[in-house]
């Protein structure tokens, strides 16, 4: 891996507002690097996931299956008017820190109930457009945690080239213990980091990779932990 490298990658991870990066390597030289910032998202409850993302529902939901949406159902914030309880309805959610209808660093992901229950995932695609074989693609994010729940949950990751057929990549997992309760509300959300995480080996010029993050509670979806993603 070359200084060059390592310095556009860093440039990635020091993202501060809500964005995904899928990075790569090309010719050991230069790098690629697909990115979204959330941040122009609307606040609204039923705000427009940008191009290149899809919500659905399942535990292993395939990219553009029936009932996939591009759409947020729910909105919160962290604090003030808008902020998320310990009794606020289940949905996709699109999350805020601080006052939702002012606060700038947003993020997506979930918070489900008896009437929206997981699994439900987050899915994004990236095409190689460089007429370039890319090589060496890895991923960087932040997993975060606005409102504690009694329920445990998991994040698991996969990657697929054809949105259908799904490959783990266990380094991107992680698990998130039981609270004792459903009343904190965590002002900045908790942040647990992935950092160059190794999705696959090459992608060549004019090919796709979808990712899918799946959110899922222990046994249950009600008392639910408020997660999403984020700085990917």
């Amino acid at each position: 891996m070359t200084n060059r490298f390592v310095r556009a990658f860093r440039g990635c991870v020091a993202i501060v507002a809500a964005c995904v990066a899928v990075v790569a390597a090309r010719d050991a030289a230069a790098d690629e690097r697909a990115s979204q910032n959330f941040d122009g998202m609307t606040t609204s409850a039923t705000a427009t996931l940008p191009a290149g993302w899809q919500l659905g529902s399942g535990a292993s939901v395939n990219w553009g299956a029936v009932g996939n949406t591009t759409a947020t159902t729910v909105n919160f914030g962290t604090t003030g008017t808008g902020a998320v309880t310990s009794t606020s309805g289940g949905g996709a959610a699109l999350w805020v820190s601080g006052v939702l209808a002012s606060g700038t660093d947003k993020s997506i992901g979930f918070l489900t109930s008896g009437s929206y229950s997981s699994p439900r995932a987050i899915l994004f695609r990236y095409t190689n457009t460089t007429g370039a074989t890319l090589h060496g693609i890895s991923a960087s994010w932040d997993y975060e945690k606005y409102r504690s729940g009694t329920r445990a949950f998991d994040w698991t990751l996969h990657y697929s080239l054809d949105g259908t057929t799904w490959t783990a990549v266990t380094g991107g997992n992680q698990s998130f213990a039981a609270d004792a309760a459903n009343t904190t509300i965590f002002n900045p959300p908790q942040t647990t980091s992935k950092v160059a995480v190794p999705i696959l080996g090459s992608l060549a010029s004019g090919a796709s990779i979808h990712l899918r993050w799946t959110y899922t509670g222990n046994g249950g979806s009600t008392n639910a932990q408020g997660l999403g993603i984020d700085n990917f």
